[in-house]
C-alpha cells in the first residue's frame, strides 16, 4: 500500500477521497524542517499548503517520493529543481480558490464604493455619520483589470454584472480572446490608467510585475480612482498609493496582499481611505474543500494511474531519448525567451522547427520547451512542459512545428524558434556543438555565435568604423567586462547586430550612452 504524507492542514475530504483509494495516510501538520525529513522516508506522495517547508535537504531525504501536490497555486515552499533531479513530480491544483479570490476582490470593491470600512467603525463608535459617508455606485463606473488570467475573467464577469464598463490590459492575451470576456483590451496600460475609476491586479509574482504599479502609474490615474490588490504584495507599490492618497491623488486604497505577512506595522491601515484584510483571497469554505479536494484527486491519479495532472516538471518521453533530447530542449527554451525579450508585439503564434539529424526524432519536447521559454517570460516560472500548451490556447496564441532532414548553413542540427506578434516576427536559431555546447548561431537575419546563458546585450546598428569600439568603451566605462563578443551584418557598411555576452548586467545609464551613439538603432539587455 502506498502511503502519503499530509503535511499542512487541508479540508478533511482530502483524507476521505485518499483512504476510500486504498491509500495509506500519515497526518502530521507544523513539522519542523528535521522533522520532515524523518517523516518524508517512506512516504510515496506528499500534499502540502504553503506551510511545510520541502526544501532540498528535506526533499534529498526522501528514498520513495514520486508526487508532491500543493494544494494551492504557488510554489515557493517546493524546491522543484531537486524534485526533478530526483524524479518526484511536482503539481498544484490552479483554479481551485480563483472564484473566491475574486469576490474578495470584487468585495473590497464594493465596500470602497460604499465606505463599508469607516461606516461600520464609525456605528461601533456609537456614530451616525450619514452625511459623512456619502458613496458611489458601480453601475456606470470603469474598472480596469490587470492580468485577465482566471481570476481576472472572474472579476470581468461580475463587473459586467454590475453594469461596469471593463477595461483590460494584457500584453499576452489577443484581442480576439479577450473580446470573449466582455471586456476592452488596451493595447498599452497608460491608455487604461487614465480612464478607469477602480483599477485591480490579477498578474503572477515575477521580475515582470515587481513593482507594476508605482508613483508613476498612479500620477495617471484620475484622482478618485481606487486601487485594489489581491494579487501580491510586490505588485503595487503600497507605500506609492497611501503617500498619493495622502496628497489627494487617490480616492481610495484596498490591500488584501503584502510585501511582508503579517506587515511590520499596521498604520497604513489607520485611514479611513484605506480598507485592509489579511490576505483572505483564498480563504473560504469553499476554496479550502476545492483545492484540497483536487490535490486529492490529483495525488490518487499521480500514484495508481501515473497519470499527472497539474505537473509542474513532467516530460512524456522516455527516459532513454530525451538524455539525447535535453540539450536541444534547453536551447529551445532559451531561444523563446530571447526572442520573447526581444518582441516588442503582442504574441500571436509561436513556431519551432527543427532541422539535420534531431529532425528525425521525437521534435515534441523541443517544441514544448520553446514555447515554455517564451511563455515564461510573458508569465513566470509556474509555465511548464504540461501547462505551457494549454496557457498558450487560453490566451490565444497558436504553438506550431515543423522538421526538415535537410541542414542549414551547413550546421547538422538546427532549432530554430520564432514568435510572431501584431508587429512581425523575430526569430532565433541554435545548434549544440560537440553534443554539449549549446550556441545561438542567428538572431533574425544575421549570423552571430553567442553562448545562450546569462546577460546578452543585443544592439542593432550600421556597420561602420568604430561601432565595436563605441559600445566596448562605453560598457567599461561602466565597469561591464565583455565575456564573448558575437558580430554578425548583411554587407559591409550595412546594417549589422552586435551581441555581446556580459559578465554582469549594464545598468540603464550605460544602456543609454549606447543607445545614443549615432550609428546605433536599438539596444536590449536580455536575460538568459
Amino acid at each position: 500500500m502506498k502511503k502519503v504524507l499530509v503535511a499542512d492542514k487541508v479540508a478533511p475530504e482530502c483524507m476521505e477521497i485518499l483512504e476510500k483509494a486504498g491509500l495509506d495516510i500519515e497526518f502530521k501538520p507544523g513539522l519542523s524542517e528535521e522533522e520532515l525529513m524523518e517523516a518524508i522516508r517512506g512516504v510515496h506522495g506528499v500534499i502540502c499548503r504553503s506551510g511545510a517547508r520541502l526544501n532540498a535537504g528535506v526533499l534529498e531525504a526522501a528514498d520513495n517520493l514520486e508526487a508532491i501536490c500543493r494544494a494551492g497555486v504557488g510554489v515557493d515552499n517546493i524546491d522543484v529543481d531537486t524534485a526533478s533531479k530526483k524524479g518526484i513530480v511536482v503539481m498544484n491544483t490552479p483554479g481551485g480558490n480563483t472564484i473566491s479570490t475574486a469576490e474578495h476582490a470584487f468585495a473590497l470593491m464594493l465596500a470602497l464604493a460604499r465606505n463599508i470600512g469607516p461606516a461600520y467603525v464609525s456605528m461601533r463608535e456609537g456614530r451616525w455619520d450619514k452625511k459623512k459617508f456619502i458613496g458611489s455606485q458601480l453601475a456606470g463606473s470603469t474598472l480596469g483589470i490587470v492580468g485577465l488570467g482566471r481570476i481576472g475573467r472572474s472579476v470581468t464577469k461580475r463587473a459586467l454584472a454590475f453594469g461596469m464598463t471593463v477595461l483590460a490590459y494584457d500584453p499576452y492575451l489577443s484581442h480576439e480572446t479577450a473580446a470573449k470576456t466582455g471586456a476592452e483590451l488596451v493595447d498599452n496600460m497608460e491608455d487604461l490608467l487614465s480612464r478607469v475609476d477602480y483599477l485591480t491586479v490579477h498578474v503572477p509574482e515575477n521580475s515582470q510585475t515587481d513593482g507594476l504599479i508605482g508613483a508613476a502609474e498612479i500620477a495617471l490615474m484620475k484622482n478618485d480612482a481606487r486601487v485594489i490588490n489581491c494579487a501580491r504584495g510586490s505588485i503595487v507599490d503600497q507605500q506609492a498609493v497611501l503617500d498619493a492618497i495622502e496628497a489627494g491623488l487617490l480616492g481610495g486604497a484596498a490591500f488584501d496582499v503584502y510585501v511582508h505577512e503579517p506587515p511590520d506595522d499596521y498604520q497604513f491601515a489607520a485611514s479611513d481611505r484605506v480598507l485592509a484584510t489579511p490576505h483572505l483571497g483564498a480563504s473560504t469554505e469553499e476554496a479550502q474543500i476545492a483545492v484540497a479536494t483536487q490535490a486529492a484527486e490529483q495525488m490518487v491519479d499521480a500514484l495508481q494511474r501515473q497519470y499527472f495532472r497539474n505537473a509542474l516538471n513532467v516530460s512524456p518521453v522516455p527516459p532513454e531519448d530525451m538524455k539525447v533530447l535535453e540539450p536541444y530542449c534547453e536551447l529551445a527554451a532559451s531561444l523563446g525567451l530571447l526572442v520573447a525579450q526581444l518582441n516588442r508585439g503582442r504574441p500571436e503564434s509561436i513556431e519551432v522547427s527543427c532541422r539535420g539529424d534531431i529532425a528525425q526524432r521525437n521534435i515534441d519536447p523541443i517544441v514544448t520547451y520553446g514555447a515554455v521559454g517564451v511563455l515564461r517570460h510573458m508569465l513566470g516560472s509556474t509555465v511548464n512542459m504540461v501547462s505551457a500548451s494549454y496557457v498558450a490556447e487560453e490566451r490565444g496564441i497558436h504553438v506550431t512545428s515543423s522538421s526538415t532532414m535537410g541542414q542549414d548553413a551547413g550546421f547538422t542540427d538546427l532549432v530554430e524558434v520564432k514568435l510572431v506578434s501584431d508587429v512581425g516576427a523575430i526569430q532565433a536559431a541554435g545548434t549544440i556543438f560537440g553534443r554539449k555546447y549549446p550556441r545561438i548561431v542567428r538572431i533574425g537575419d544575421y549570423y552571430v555565435e553567442v553562448i545562450p546563458a546569462g546577460h546578452i546585450l543585443v544592439t542593432y546598428a550600421e556597420d561602420v568604423p568604430g561601432l565595436i569600439g563605441s559600445v566596448g568603451s562605453i560598457l567599461a566605462e561602466g565597469c561591464v567586462n565583455i565575456a564573448r563578443m558575437g558580430f554578425g551584418r548583411e554587407e559591409a557598411g550595412g546594417s549589422a547586430i552586435l551581441a555581446l555576452n556580459l559578465d554582469s548586467a549594464p545598468d540603464e545609464e550605460t544602456i543609454q550612452r549606447i543607445r545614443d551613439v549615432d550609428v546605433v538603432r536599438e539596444v536590449m539587455l536580455v536575460r538568459l
